[in-house]
């Protein structure tokens, strides 16, 4: 065998055994990066709450901006339509599924938790309306000020976010005062 023909076979074993680590190693962790990444979206206690920035407003009305914010908060995989009231700054979010298919637990911690985010994102937000097939559920500012403290927008920091609304919703009796 001639020089020419060692280094060809040995580009080629080289290019085998990159193409295997590629397809066999950085693929599928990338994968499951972007898996775990998308789980922790829906998630109410992984949640990245800095993904809201971008939906801050002073108001109501803009309904793009408020089906954006619900798009990046947990429960965004579930179909939904909005109903914006601008004379009583309210939400009504209306759901194409039901509590029973989603996890009774999941939909009060993320409900909590969407109020929350919605309310301190959006400055005049007086009270929301989640409506499911057979249930619905309703949070005022006033209610969720009166556990969260005043004003909303300064939880919004990931530091405070995690400390004073995600630790607590590990609790479900905490989350459960706002089912009563």
């Amino acid at each position: 065998m001639n020089k020419k023909s060692k280094v060809i076979i040995g580009l080629l074993a080289i290019a085998v055994v990159l193409f295997c680590a590629i397809q066999f190693w950085i693929i599928p962790a990338n994968r499951a990066k972007e898996t775990e990444y998308a789980r922790s979206r829906t998630d109410a206690l992984t949640h990245d709450i800095s993904v809201i920035e971008t939906y801050r407003t002073p108001y109501i009305g803009n309904a793009s901006n408020t089906g954006g914010l619900f798009e990046v908060l947990p429960l965004n995989h579930i179909s939904k339509k909005f109903e914006i009231n601008s004379d009583n700054c309210t939400l009504t979010v209306n759901y194409l599924d039901t509590v029973w298919n989603i996890g009774e637990e999941k939909v009060q911690r993320d409900l909590v938790y969407n109020s929350v985010a919605a309310m301190a994102a959006i400055d005049n937000l007086t009270g929301i309306t989640y409506n499911f097939s057979g249930n619905s559920y309703s949070f005022t500012r006033k209610q969720i000020e009166n556990v969260f403290g005043t004003p909303l927008s300064n939880l919004l920091k990931q530091e405070n976010w995690s400390e004073e609304v995600q630790n607590k919703l590990k609790d479900m009796d905490f989350v459960g005062q706002f089912f009563k």
